[in-house]
């Protein structure tokens, strides 16, 4: 174990892990904003969108949750190399999905 890793990365990894374990089922509202709001620019019937969203933040759930784990499990060695985490955002929030500017949304009262 390099020792740059072992006093700075090691400490970034857990805290990364147990962010990670505890935040992982946001990724259901946060995919279903994403879904929203790709729907809301593209059709007025944006049912489909929001199960979209669902299915992938319930897939996303549990694949934050398990690199978590693997940050948390495995703190002290240096894997992936650099202390990188497993998925990318390496946070939940570190992409929130947010309506773009000048971009006219459709909606059911227009």
């Amino acid at each position: 174990m390099s020792n740059s890793f072992a006093a700075n990365g090691a400490i970034k990894k857990l805290q990364r892990g147990i962010v990670n374990v505890v935040t992982a089922p946001v990724e259901v509202p946060k995919q279903i904003r994403a879904y929203w709001i790709a729907g809301s620019e593209k059709t007025l019937h944006i049912s489909p969108w929001l199960f979209c969203g669902f299915m992938k933040g319930a897939w996303m759930t549990p694949l934050r949750m398990g690199s978590g784990l693997w940050d948390v499990v495995t703190f002290l060695i240096n894997l992936p190399g650099n202390g990188s985490s497993l998925l990318k955002p390496e946070y939940v929030f570190d992409e929130w999905p947010k309506r773009k500017k000048g971009v006219v949304y459709k909606n059911l009262w227009d």
